[in-house]
């Protein structure tokens, strides 16, 4: 599959029974249809509106852009409260996520029972190789530089 944004190849990466297509280049992230639910349920949230439900249309002056399954244009649609996030969205395949926009959904998403910030900020930071923490002392640092 291709990223719609940079038409660049995806990559897969698989965590606890989720695959999300990730762009190296672009980072953003495409989620099979239902996949957003399930993030949702492992992460102990739920979404606000099922995501089988129809989507508010978001009127945009926005290029549309092509489902990477079956390369047809996706629509528009805003989801969330305040501040709504617009998406691209093939109703047949899923849902596209640029850069950002799957973190200010999350952040959106109602707590339930059991539901701890520090999990999902650990399973985002693991899914997508981003982390809110700090690195640990040293890491990152060139080989060879002395730490003063």
């Amino acid at each position: 599959m291709e990223c719609p944004v940079c038409r660049e190849p995806l990559i897969v990466a698989e965590r606890e029974g989720i695959e999300l297509d990730v762009c190296p280049w672009c980072h953003g992230l495409w989620f099979d249809a239902g996949e957003l639910a399930l993030l949702a349920e492992k992460l102990g949230r739920t979404l606000a509106a099922p995501e089988g439900a129809p989507p508010e249309a978001a009127p945009t002056s926005e290029k549309p852009r092509l489902c990477p399954r079956c390369d047809k244009a996706m629509e528009k649609v805003a989801l969330g409260a305040r501040p709504k996030v617009l998406l691209d969205r093939c109703a047949s395949h899923g849902l596209w996520f640029d850069h950002g926009e799957l973190g200010s959904l999350v952040g959106q998403l109602s707590a339930s029972g059991g539901s701890h910030h520090e999990a999902v900020t650990t399973f985002m930071g693991e899914t997508i190789g981003a982390s809110g923490a700090p690195p640990p002392d040293g890491a990152g640092e060139p080989a060879g530089e002395v730490k003063r």
